[in-house]
């Protein structure tokens, strides 16, 4: 298939107008389809209909599956915003992924811009949008492999944790909002994790917190993460800061997410 025949077929399927439908020829044409190409699809069964249904089908079907929670807030403040997204994104870009799953990231990431700049959108829900992405994700991710041999959590060894997690930062803490509520605008930290019935889960942390966790699931050992994230937080390590740090590490191996440290059983 000729790169003018295969950009002709995206067109027919992502374009907003099938003007194809009315002028295959011409269309067909203007594509620089060579006049062999043409014909086949001229003297042949009329596919492009069912090859533009099929494409936007799978992208609104995914879309709104990964993204029920966005869909239903944005259809309640101003209708038909969701499809109007989906219709432009198509149109203006369309998919780069090869992964049908991953196809949402990629629309939101080109809708977050416009959707802050829409007057009828509320300004939090780029931030909700990106936090029902990453839960879904977390809830469907493979089971992850066995872990490394695991040792005593110790001050100079990494850590290790159950797959999968994520921490995310919000500008507005859209974390558990209600149908009707409208959210806080703050700084947030979440850790976005799956517990033992695979349900993702939140727990929001403190700026140093955070600072420290990233660093950990980064691989670093546990002292210089404290030590680093202190420095950069502008902290000074002391008891209070230790404790603080040790009742984290406690509340996440009691959620079942902090497996241990990494190295030979001691």
């Amino acid at each position: 298939m000729s790169a003018a025949l295969q950009k002709a077929i995206a067109a027919a399927c992502l374009e907003k107008e099938t003007r194809w439908e009315s002028d295959l020829a011409g269309f067909l044409a203007a594509h620089g389809v060579d006049d062999a190409d043409a014909r086949a699809l001229l003297e042949g069964p009329r596919r492009l209909g069912l090859y533009r249904k099929l494409v936007r089908h799978n992208v609104v079907n995914v879309a709104s599956n990964m993204l029920e929670r966005t869909k239903a807030r944005m259809e309640a403040i101003a209708p038909g915003a969701f499809a109007e997204t989906i219709d432009a994104f198509l149109a203006e870009r369309g998919p780069q992924t090869h992964h049908l799953r991953d196809v949402p990231e990629e629309l939101l990431r080109w809708a977050a811009p416009r959707w802050e700049a829409d007057a009828r959108l509320p300004r939090w829900l780029v931030d909700y949008a990106e936090l029902e992405l990453v839960d879904f994700t977390i809830g469907v991710a493979p089971r992850p492999a066995p872990p490394p041999p695991l040792a005593e959590v110790a001050a100079d060894l990494p850590l290790v944790f159950r797959e999968p997690t994520r921490l995310v930062r919000l500008s507005w803490a859209v974390q558990g909002l209600g149908d009707d509520a409208t959210p806080d605008e703050r700084p947030v930290a979440l850790f976005v994790y799956r517990d033992a019935e695979h349900r993702s889960r939140f727990l929001e942390l403190t700026p140093l917190a955070a600072a420290i966790l990233v660093r950990l699931l980064e691989g670093r050992p546990l002292a210089p993460a404290v030590a680093e994230a202190c420095a950069a937080e502008g902290w000074t390590v002391d008891a209070e800061i230790l404790g603080g740090a040790a009742a984290l590490l406690a509340d996440l191996g009691e959620r079942g997410v902090l497996l241990g440290a990494r190295g030979e059983t001691r």
